[in-house]
């Protein structure tokens, strides 16, 4: 091996490294063994043959031994395939080589002793030891020497020393040698391929990991760029358009803002290139620190009275003069106070303090922010890492600004370190020496003399150093411009609602007071809530930022498009990320759209229109098509569903004739042809539904005066009967009849109930034959309204059909029907100025529906409803509804009607 060690090559600890190489030794003598031995077994037992002519008499005791060793190497090698064999390999594999050579020693031991030439077989066991098995040098060096005892002792007990052992002797301890030399040389080589390996694994990973944070670096810069860039073209656009009428004061704060905010950044950029490349040099002048810290937290202290945090300094003033370059301290007291501040919540506490040893002085700066966590704090002054958090969600910048503030100290002979707890704060500590260094006395500039007055600490107003860069640029990430999110913006009421997740409050203000002269819009600050959001207002089409705390843009659409709900709602992507990775990567998740920062807002807007219009489009598809499937349903289903009412109808027939004939008068079968005509109105109200569902759900009624209690009455008369067939109680409970006054269609409305009932019979007829079946048919006055009410014990509505439950087609599986029932009985409810809806979570354990319907008098009549409509809206409405009475007539005068 060379002279570095392996803990030198690679930056892991020396347990680390031993362990690996263990693992690696056990896995190569587990796979080496099975093929050395396994051929070494073959051999053995054919050396027989040799035993035959070389040794006849003792032919027969040679074969016990070559047998009895290959078995127990053979059963060695079997057992070392299972977990507790291969966790005991080192000591098995000593058996087995050690078994080999005994039993050639014992061939040596019963015949001829030292004159036996069979040792060359002990020389074969040692050269597959030296050159084939991956042992460590003391197990080689060991068992070499265990060896040789068994071979040398009993020969020596049994046939005394004779000058034929010199011989046997010397090979035998010739080969011993070059199998230890061979042993070591072998560990050494693979311990140096393992730390090489190491190395480059350790390399690659290191390239990797700078190759993301660069990646992320480019992102993070053109994300900080792109975005003030954008607040500042697009306020400047919609200023020469003339909009934004009284707010221009505002855009054009915002727009200086942003600028400074630009500035800092490409400043900061550019520093880090000049200190990176070596060409930052330090300016020294002789004068005091404590006159930059005090200058710079004047300048913040306005910055931190808008949040309601208090700046300390503890010692500052008592700070010795020295020797530093104004500008590099300036540069690093910012990062760290303007670090300090955002990480700090409103209503912190920041403390500057100073002390100093005579040799160092030490300046910290202490915050009671969120802390930094603890798998971060050696990284924080790494180049473009950046710690989520602060009192504002993601922080801005590109991550250079730690990094460059190490390396400005550094130049000054100095250092900076970093301390936190999760939770509390964070403390930056940095030292620097208070005397000029050696190699810098030749470089120092002459600082103006101070006033007769003036101090250490109080330098005189001409002895300050210039500021470089203004407090506007200096502090501008924490600057708040004038743009913020205006509710009191009057959206239409009937708009389209938008859903806009940006993270960058002045971004996230500016775009949504502009979609809202548009659209209805609702706002996130971040991917999580962006999520929560759209879940909660469901909106339209969601415009959403990509590079956000918490959860990023590309992680949101991945879990909304996990929704069903979300399938087809568009989202379109706002992002500084420029190349088609990211574009692809979006589109894949389930984006539809992409656009790029700085982005003109008419552009944005006429993307969103578009892809409200084609979302528009698709739906109005789905819905035809998922209307012509159910009419094609329709046709298998119409049979089923009128057998019922046509098999009462033709039983009351059959029973008006049989009375007939016996002599009855109509008195007598009034009831019962009252029953047929309400049968065949059934039916024809039934016929109807399908109808108007044909034509696009239209619903036509004929209200009349009536009771409610009456009208429940008749349909618990009607239903009991067949319920209780079904093992199915019906529980009527109706409260005073005299206030329950509505008016009704009646027949219609029957067909609502009917159904209500007919699926809560369905619902627990699922349920096992020994829970009692119960469905309950209530009515009562509520304020203004009527409330009727079906409820049933059963097993509730499923999950997957709460969001959709009076939607066409949604059913639970059920073998008839075309999952109409619940959107016909939604329209007709509505035709009659009501409302219904569903109450998953009853007293009664399973659903519940409640519709309301307006007392007698309460509703307006739809002839004063029209006379509101424009006079275009009253003509379209004339004409569909001739177009309907034309096609009503045609269809009730074909043949298949009348047949």
């Amino acid at each position: 091996m060379s002279d570095r060690t392996a803990e030198d090559l690679i930056k892991v600890s020396p347990e680390e490294f031993e362990q690996v190489f263990q693992e690696e030794t056990e896995e190569l003598l587990a796979s080496r063994l099975r093929l050395g031995l396994g051929v070494g077994i073959l051999l053995y037992l054919s050396f027989s043959v040799l035993d035959w002519f070389a040794a006849p008499d003792f032919w027969f005791p040679y074969f016990l031994i070559r047998l009895a060793v290959t078995a127990s190497v053979g059963a060695l090698l079997v057992w070392q395939r299972f977990p507790s064999g291969r966790r005991s390999i080192m000591a098995t594999s000593y058996a087995q080589i050690l078994a080999g050579w005994t039993g050639i020693s014992a061939m040596t031991w019963m015949d001829a002793g030292f004159s036996n030439p069979y040792y060359y077989g002990n020389l074969l066991v040692l050269f597959l030891l030296g050159l084939f098995i991956p042992w460590p040098l003391r197990m080689a060096a060991s068992l070499c020497t265990v060896a040789m005892v068994t071979y040398l002792v009993p020969n020596f007990l049994i046939h005394g020393w004779t000058k034929d052992a010199l011989l046997p002797i010397f090979f035998l301890m010739g080969t011993v040698i070059l199998t230890c030399w061979a042993t070591f040389a072998s560990v050494a080589s693979r311990r140096k391929d393992l730390s090489q390996r190491m190395q480059l694994s350790s390399a690659n990973d290191e390239l990797k990991e700078l190759d993301e944070m660069k990646t992320n670096f480019f992102s993070n810069v053109s994300h900080e760029l792109r975005t003030p860039l954008m607040l500042i073209l697009g306020p400047l656009d919609s200023l020469i358009r003339g909009e934004y009428d009284g707010e221009q004061d505002n855009l054009l704060r915002a727009m200086n803002t942003n600028a400074h905010r630009l500035l800092r950044q490409v400043n900061q950029i550019l520093n880090f290139a000049k200190s990176d490349r070596g060409d930052e040099t330090v300016n020294w002048i002789p004068g005091n620190v404590a006159t930059v810290i005090q200058d710079q937290i004047e300048a913040a202290r306005p910055y931190a009275k808008k949040r309601e945090m208090e700046l300390r300094m503890i010692g500052v003033d008592e700070l010795p003069d020295s020797h530093f370059d104004p500008e590099h301290l300036e540069t690093v007291f910012v990062n760290l106070l303007s670090n300090a501040m955002k990480f700090t919540p409103d209503g912190g506490t920041i403390t500057i303090r100073g002390s100093s040893d005579g040799e160092m002085l030490t300046w910290t700066v202490e915050d009671t922010g969120c802390g930094i966590p603890a798998k971060d704090i050696k990284k924080v002054f790494e180049r473009f890492h950046q710690v989520d958090g602060g009192s504002k969600g993601k922080t801005r910048g590109t991550g250079l600004g730690l990094s460059l503030s190490q390396q400005l100290i550094q130049l000054h002979g100095g250092d900076i370190v970093a301390s936190s707890v999760e939770g509390e704060g964070t403390t930056f500590t940095v030292t620097l020496p208070i005397a000029l260094p050696e190699d810098a006395q030749a470089g120092v500039a002459e600082a103006p003399a101070p006033d007769a007055e003036g101090s250490a600490s109080g330098t005189s107003e001409e002895a300050k150093p210039a500021r470089r860069t203004s407090s506007s640029t200096q502090f501008a990430d924490l600057a708040e411009t004038e743009l913020k999110t205006v509710d009191e913006i009057e959206s239409p009421e009937d708009a389209p609602l938008l859903l806009v997740v940006e993270d960058n409050p002045e971004m996230r203000a500016y775009v949504s007071n502009s979609l809202r002269k548009h659209y209805r819009v609702v706002t996130a600050e971040d991917g999580q809530y962006g999520v929560e959001a759209a879940r909660k207002h469901r909106p339209d089409m969601i415009v959403s930022d990509v590079m956000m705390p918490r959860l990023d843009g590309f992680g949101m659409v991945e879990e909304l498009r996990k929704d069903k709900t979300f399938e087809n709602t568009p989202i379109l992507m706002l992002t500084a990320r420029t190349g088609s990775e990211a574009v692809v990567k979006g589109l894949s998740l389930g984006a539809v759209d992409y656009v790029n920062k700085p982005f003109k807002l008419i552009e944005l807007e006429a993307r969103i229109a578009a892809q409200l219009r084609a979302s528009m489009a698709e739906k109005e598809l789905d819905e035809r098509e998922s209307r012509l499937v159910a009419i094609g349903q329709m046709t298998g289903t119409i049979a089923h569903d009128l057998r019922g009412p046509l098999t009462a109808v033709l039983g009351r027939i059959d029973l008006v004739r049989m009375i007939t004939e016996a002599g009855g008068t109509l008195d007598s079968i009034e009831d019962d042809l009252a029953s047929v005509e309400r049968t065949v109105n059934r039916v024809s109200g039934m016929a109807q539904e399908l109808m108007e569902f044909v034509r696009g759900g239209n619903v036509s009624i004929q209200l009349q005066p009536g009771n409610a209690a009456d009208f429940l009455g008749t349909i618990d008369k009607e239903m009991r009967g067949p319920l209780k067939d079904c093992d199915v109680e019906l529980v009527y409970e109706v409260d005073d009849r005299a206030l329950m006054d509505v008016d009704l269609d009646a027949n219609r409305l029957q067909r609502v109930v009917e159904n209500l009932i007919n699926n809560s019979r369905d619902a627990v007829n699922g349920m096992d034959d020994n829970d009692a079946k119960t469905i309950w048919l209530q009515g009562r006055r509520d304020g203004d309204q009527v409330l009727i009410r079906v409820a049933d014990n059963g097993p509730g509505i499923p999950e997957e059909l709460a969001d959709k439950l009076f939607q066409p087609f949604a059913t639970s599986g059920k073998a008839n029907g075309t999952g109409l029932g619940l959107s016909i009985v939604r329209n007709l409810v509505t035709a009659h100025s009501g409302t219904i809806d569903c109450d998953r979570n009853p007293e009664e354990g399973g659903a519940a529906f409640e519709m309301r319907l307006p007392v007698a008098g309460v509703q307006e009549p739809s002839g004063e409803a029209d006379e509101a409509l424009p006079e275009q809206v009253l003509a379209e409405l004339k004409a569909q509804r001739e177009a309907d009475e034309a096609a009503e007539t045609v269809e009730t005068d074909s043949p298949a009607v009348e047949e």
